[in-house]
């Protein structure tokens, strides 16, 4: 009685956790844009509290205890809920408050979704070529392959599988709501590896807390230093969150003289790959 009670205040408190992450990102994303504020310290500041709260709410959502049903049933509400609001027009004040609902929306459904990948992560080992793997093709796609494209022939796109991070006060002058500009962005692969990395470190008995802490200090890095850095191109976030799961876990990870082998094969195979699409991608799809 005593482990049950305790596992129920456990789930208790991580969907608490889950709905504070939530609700302190759609209050900063409602609030940053009308503080009277300077912009840069402001945006930083607005970054900080975003990411803060988006992680956090994926760490909830690694512990609680759900069913496979009721993960694809949360993807498919909130999935649902996202697409629909986010067809919605507005103007004004509400503008802004359907913006941070989308959003929040948005990040619950990656969650779930994440989550429900997770388990096809069945034995902690395989977790480690998983975040390498995501962190490199990540890297190939921002910096030279469909994300690249996309963000520069179809930015719009980008902008809906994405939570924008408001420049802070962009919506306090004299042109309102209509001045609102977007400072950053937090796309769709972050969130749902994100959730991924973090549901399969809690399955396999992983510093799940020293994982998310790392994951949103390296995020955070990674987005603010664009900020600061002037110069820096755009950088994909997944190598950053990965490094920040990684690098407290790296005890976790026992590889066989076979599993290292596999995996040295493997990443080779995965590098030469990304090196013949980066190619294909410069003659064909640059002009």
């Amino acid at each position: 009685m005593q482990g049950g009670a305790s596992k129920g205040r456990d789930s208790w408190r991580k969907a608490g956790l889950v709905a504070a992450g939530l609700v302190g990102a759609w209050l900063v994303q409602v609030g940053a844009p009308v503080v009277r504020v300077s912009p840069l310290p402001g945006t930083i500041a607005a970054t900080a509290l975003l990411t803060v709260f988006s992680f956090l709410a994926l760490y909830g959502l690694s512990g609680l205890r759900l069913a496979v049903w009721h993960e694809l049933a949360g993807v498919l509400v909130a999935g649902g809920l996202w697409y629909s609001l986010g067809a919605m027009h507005a103007s004004g004040r509400v503008k802004l408050l359907l913006l941070a609902t989308v959003s929040m929306f948005f990040v619950l459904a990656c969650g779930l979704l994440g989550r429900l990948l997770a388990r096809l992560v069945r034995e902690r080992n395989l977790l480690l070529p998983v975040l390498l793997t995501a962190m490199a093709a990540d890297t190939f796609t921002v910096l030279a392959g469909p994300t690249r494209q996309a963000l520069e022939k179809a930015p719009e796109v980008v902008r809906r599988l994405s939570v924008a991070v408001p420049q802070a006060g962009s919506a306090a002058g004299a042109k309102g709501v209509a001045g609102l500009a977007v400072a950053a962005s937090v796309g769709l692969g972050d969130y749902i590896f994100a959730a991924l990395f973090l549901a399969a470190a809690w399955r396999h008995g992983l510093n799940v807390r020293g994982a998310a802490i790392g994951a949103t200090l390296a995020a955070l890095l990674a987005m603010v230093g664009v900020f600061v850095i002037r110069g820096l191109p755009l950088l994909p976030l997944l190598p950053f969150i990965g490094l920040g799961v990684l690098i407290p876990n790296l005890r976790h990870f026992r590889l066989s003289r076979q599993e290292k082998v596999s995996f040295a094969l493997g990443m080779a195979f995965l590098a030469m790959l990304l090196v013949g699409l980066y190619v294909a991608t410069r003659a064909y799809l640059v002009p």
